[in-house]
């Protein structure tokens, strides 16, 4: 991800490098607002606009995807490839599902014509802690 931020011509403050790391080392696709608090424990002088800007930068890179939800915060994640994400609905943690995503967009394409550009797969339920808490 350095590699790739360095040779397209952009500066990579400590600031930057701070919410990269944090984002290599995090899979639970965090928030800005949880991206914002740990990466002050490195950085106490970051402000929210800076890691905004910094998740823009990555996002438009491809280098990171946005989730965007209607009744939660957006969430990041570090994987940008096509992949599912299951999504509680209960404490709101989303994980990465490790297997094969259907070829969808190719039966689209195929039947229809429409070229996808970008992919969104989502189960929403609950995750295993939330389906042993009773009453769920």
């Amino acid at each position: 991800m350095i590699a790739s931020l360095r040779e397209k011509g952009y500066k990579l403050t400590r600031q930057r490098l701070e919410i990269i790391r944090l984002l290599s080392r995090d899979r639970s696709h965090p928030g800005a607002m949880e991206i914002l608090k740990q990466a002050r424990r490195g950085s106490p002088r970051i402000s929210m606009s800076t890691v905004y800007y910094t998740l823009d930068m990555l996002k438009r890179e491809g280098l990171i995807r946005e989730l965007e939800f209607y009744d939660r915060d957006n969430r990041y994640d570090i994987n940008a490839s096509p992949h599912l994400n299951l999504v509680c609905t209960k404490c709101g943690k989303i994980e990465d599902f490790e297997g094969e995503v259907p070829a969808f967009s190719e039966v689209v394409e195929k039947r229809t014509g429409f070229k996808a550009m970008n992919l969104r797969f989502e189960y929403y339920g609950l995750c295993k802690e939330c389906v042993g808490i009773k009453g769920s």
